[in-house]
């Protein structure tokens, strides 16, 4: 029996600084784009097999989402140009769109020139789950 795969493109390797809330040994990651011109990426763990967490920029559901980064998260990235930034919220699927959600607390935050990455915990009052508004 033959499974048809979906086409997907790879973008280069991101080195996760200290890793993902909760899933420690998982540093590198391929940011992997869905088929079909879809906003949602995949983040796929290079290092720790099956692990993978749909995510997508937050101006496709969020509009007003512009969170400020702190110096240390700027300093630990090597940004030295707002647009070398790259934001990307994590979602959680559930059963559909109706059920999915955001969240907006803690972005990842890509360094594009460096392909550095870290998850951000923002202090701001962002919600862990925010409701998608497409």
């Amino acid at each position: 029996m033959t499974t048809a795969v979906l086409p997907e493109t790879v973008l280069p390797v991101l080195t996760m600084d200290g890793g993902l809330a909760g899933f420690p040994g998982a540093d590198r990651y391929a940011l992997v784009e869905l088929p079909e011109a879809s906003p949602l990426f995949l983040l796929r763990s290079l290092d720790v097999e099956g692990l993978e967490f749909v995510v997508a920029p937050p101006a496709v559901f969020f509009a007003d989402y512009a969170p400020e980064l702190d110096d240390a998260t700027v300093d630990l990235l090597g940004i030295t140009d707002a647009t070398d930034v790259l934001l990307l919220v994590m979602l959680t699927v559930g059963t559909g769109i109706e059920t999915a959600t955001a969240n907006l607390l803690a972005p990842i935050v890509i360094n594009q020139r460096t392909r550095s990455a870290a998850q951000v915990v923002l202090q701001a009052d962002w919600p862990l789950r925010a409701p998608l508004r497409p």
